[in-house]
């Protein structure tokens, strides 16, 4: 690939060759949802790596200690994973310290999620630099538009 060519994942300070007529992708939603979405989780990468969060082991956490119990079918059906994917994960969180699976006490054959202490402690850590994060990336817009910005993902994604 010639270093001329456009790519999507380019870098927030790269920009595109100017003679390119990007209108008809500016017209359309998921080009630049998925623009969007590389823009956010360069972001992330950066502003979590110390922590070692990625944005799935983030919103694994944060479901967990937000749903306490949560099935893994739950969780991965929320998160748009493939349940094998997620066990993967789950195994990785459990053996590092940072989950615990429990029988639930409704049905023995049904497992629960729950963050230890450890858990716990890592989402919080993470949870405080979701803000500045989340400012600094929304920055272009104004407070009235990143409200209507949620709104709208919301509205087209409903949870």
């Amino acid at each position: 690939m010639s270093s001329k060519t456009v790519r999507p994942g380019l870098k927030s300070d790269q920009q595109p060759e100017k003679s390119l007529d990007l209108r008809a992708l500016r017209r359309t939603p998921g080009f630049m949802l998925r623009l969007a979405q590389l823009k956010f989780f360069e972001g992330f990468y950066e502003e979590f790596a110390a922590l070692g969060l990625t944005p799935a082991t983030y919103a694994i956490f944060a479901v967990i200690r937000d749903n306490p119990g949560v099935p893994p079918s739950s969780l991965a059906s929320l998160l748009r994973l493939r349940l094998p994917n997620l066990i993967k994960i789950l195994n990785e969180l459990e053996s590092s310290g940072f989950i615990k699976r429990n029988r639930s006490k409704a049905d023995r054959r049904a497992v629960e999620l729950m963050l230890t202490p450890k858990g716990a402690k890592l989402i919080a850590e993470g949870a405080r630099l979701t803000e500045p994060y989340n400012e600094k990336m929304l920055a272009p817009l104004s407070a009235s538009e990143q409200r209507t910005l949620l709104e709208l993902l919301n509205r087209l994604l409903p949870l």
